[in-house]
C-alpha cells in the first residue's frame, strides 16, 4: 500500500478494537479497486468520544465506523443521522458532511443482514420469526424483519422488559415523522405503486398489538407455529464458550426451518448444529459482517463495489476468520510441485496429498484416460469436486496440485480455503527440460511440446498469480533453497 498526501482515511472507533476484522475488509476492497484510502483502528474511550468525533472531523478522516460501547452515545455528537439508525436507536457507520461540518450517523449492520439473506435465499415476507435476545442486535434484526414483510414477530429474552421494549419501540415508529413508514419509499429508488403497498400492508400490520410478541426464553413453548425463520441474537455460544446455547429445548428447534445465528466464530455453533440436527438450514453472520462493511465503503466512497471483488474480500476474510494449517502448491507441469510437496510434508511431520493421485485412485484410470474417454471439461469438473471434498476435511496437510487446477476462478478460490497457495514458478525451457521424457502429460501429446509449454504458460502465468498467496522460484532445482522459500 502506497500511502501518501493524498491518501484518504477511514476507520473505526471503538474499546476494544484490537481485534477487529474490518481492516481486512477495507483495505483489500481499496487494494483490489485501486483506492487510495487507509482503515485504521482507534481505540477510544467514553470520556473522550466528542472529541474523538470533532477531532477526526479536524483531521479530514473521511469516514468511521463505531462500534461498542460507543453505537448510542455517538449520536449526540452527529449533524444528522439516517432514519433506519434513528428508528434502531442505533449508529455503526460515520459519513463526512461537508455541508454540515461534521458526520452523518447510519446502520448499516442491519444492512449487512438483510443482504445476507437475500442472498442466502431466506425470504421474510408472509414468515414468523422468532429472535433470540433482546439487546441492540435484535432490535436491529426486528427492524429488518418489519422492513421486509415478517408476519409475526416473536422477541425471547431473559428479562421479558426488554423484549417489551423494543415492541414498544417499534410500535412508536408509527407516530414518528421520520419512522419505518417513511422508509419503505426511502429504501426504494422509485417509490411505484407496487412499493406503497407493501408499505401500507406491513405498516397496517405492525399496527397490531399481536404482532410483536414478547416471551420468556423459558416461554417458548408457546411458539405454536412451525416453519419458523429464527436468528439468534446474543453472545451465547461466542468462542471459546461453543458448548453453549440460548435455548436447550430441542423441541423448539424442530419448529426451525431457517436458523441465522449472529455469531460467526465458531463457524458451527450449537444453535446451529440444533438447528441442523433437526431437519432446518443454519447460517452463521460472517457475511453480515463483510456487507455492514461493503455497505459502508461505500457510502464513504460513493460507489458501487463489484461483486467479484466483494466475494475475493469475503474469501479473505473467512481466511482470517477461520485459519486452515495446510500448504497449496500451485505451478505448472514440471515445476516440482509433487517433489517439493513430499520433501515438505516429511520435514514438517504433515500428511501429504497429489491431486491428481487422489483423482486417479477415485476414478480408477489416469489422468491420460479421464482426457481421452471423458475430456478436458469434464476432467476439470472433476477437479472442482475434488477440492470441495479436500477443502472440508484437510487438516495439517501439504497439497501438491495439477497444472491445471487454479485456471477455473472457483478451484482458485477453492484452494485458498483450503491453505496457504505457494506458486513454484520456473522458465519455460526449465520445465520442458524436466518433462520432456514424460510420457504422461496428455497436453503436450503433440508434434512441438515445448511451443506448446509456451502457449500454455503464456494463458496460464497471470492465473497462477492471482490465484497464490506467495510465489516461489525453482529455477535452481536446489531443493533446500525451495523449502526454506517456503517455510
Amino acid at each position: 500500500m502506497n500511502i501518501n498526501g493524498l491518501t484518504r482515511t477511514i476507520g473505526l472507533i471503538g474499546n476494544p478494537v484490537e481485534h477487529t476484522l474490518s481492516p481486512v475488509i477495507h483495505n483489500n476492497i481499496s487494494k483490489r479497486m485501486d483506492i487510495d484510502s487507509v482503515y485504521v483502528p482507534f481505540r477510544v474511550e467514553a470520556d473522550g468520544l466528542d472529541k474523538a468525533i470533532n477531532g477526526a472531523y479536524e483531521l479530514n478522516i473521511l469516514g468511521l465506523n463505531v462500534t461498542v460501547p460507543h453505537k448510542n452515545a455517538v449520536k449526540e455528537f452527529l449533524v444528522d443521522i439516517d432514519g433506519a439508525a434513528r428508528d434502531i436507536g442505533a449508529v455503526n457507520t460515520l459519513v463526512r458532511d461537508e455541508s454540515k461540518h461534521g458526520y452523518k450517523g447510519y446502520n448499516t449492520d442491519y444492512m449487512g443482514l438483510e443482504r445476507q439473506i437475500k442472498e442466502d435465499g431466506i425470504e421474510l415476507s408472509g414468515r414468523t420469526v422468532a429472535i433470540l435476545g433482546a439487546g441492540g442486535a435484535a432490535k436491529a434484526v426486528t427492524y429488518m424483519c418489519i422492513k421486509n414483510g415478517a408476519s409475526k414477530i416473536y422477541i425471547l429474552n431473559r428479562t421479558i422488559d426488554k423484549a417489551r421494549q423494543i415492541a414498544e419501540d417499534m410500535y412508536g415508529l408509527l407516530n414518528n415523522d421520520t419512522s419505518l413508514y417513511n422508509s419503505f419509499c426511502d429504501s426504494s429508488k422509485e417509490m411505484d405503486k407496487d412499493n406503497m403497498l407493501i408499505k401500507d400492508i406491513v405498516v397496517d400490520r405492525i399496527s397490531s398489538k399481536e404482532y410483536i410478541i414478547p416471551i420468556s426464553l423459558n416461554d417458548n413453548n408457546v411458539i405454536t407455529e412451525d416453519n419458523l425463520i429464527a436468528f439468534q441474537a446474543t453472545s451465547i455460544g461466542l468462542s471459546p464458550n461453543i458448548d453453549k446455547v440460548v435455548i436447550e429445548d430441542k423441541e423448539f428447534y424442530k419448529k426451525i426451518a431457517v436458523g441465522v445465528d449472529l455469531i460467526y466464530n465458531p463457524a458451527t455453533t450449537k444453535f446451529m448444529k440444533l438447528v441442523n440436527e433437526n431437519g432446518g438450514k443454519a447460517y452463521n453472520a460472517l457475511k453480515m459482517l463483510l456487507y455492514q462493511g461493503v455497505a459502508a465503503y461505500e457510502l464513504w466512497h460513493k460507489i458501487s463495489v463489484p461483486q467479484e471483488i466483494i466475494e475475493e474480500v469475503y474469501l479473505e476474510l473467512k481466511r482470517s476468520v477461520y485459519p486452515k494449517d495446510n500448504i497449496v502448491l500451485i505451478g505448472f507441469m514440471g515445476s516440482g510441485k509433487s517433489t517439493v510437496g513430499k520433501a515438505l510434508a516429511e520435514r514438517a511431520s504433515m500428511n501429504f496429498i497429489d491431486s491428481d493421485e487422489y483423482i486417479e485412485n477415485k476414478a480408477g484410470m489416469s489422468i491420460a484416460d479421464i482426457f481421452e474417454k471423458m475430456g478436458e471439461d469434464e476432467f476439470r469438473r472433476i477437479e472442482t469436486e475434488t477440492l470441495i471434498e479436500l477443502r472440508d476435511n484437510l487438516s495439517n496437510t501439504v497439497l501438491a496440485t495439477g497444472g491445471g487446477m487454479p485456471l477455473r476462478r472457483e478451484n482458485a478460490i477453492l484452494l485458498k480455503e483450503i491453505g496457504r497457495v505457494f506458486y513454484l514458478t520456473a522458465a519455460n525451457r526449465v520445465i520442458y527440460d524436466r518433462v520432456k521424457e514424460d510420457t504422461k502429460r496428455p497436453l503436450l501429446f503433440c508434434d512441438d511440446p515445448y511451443s506448446k509449454i509456451c502457449d500454455l504458460m503464456k494463458e496460464r502465468r497471470p492465473l497462477y498469480e492471482k490465484a497464490c498467496d506467495v510465489k516461489v522460484d525453482t529455477n535452481s532445482n536446489d531443493l533446500e533453497e525451495v523449502l526454506a522459500a517456503i517455510s
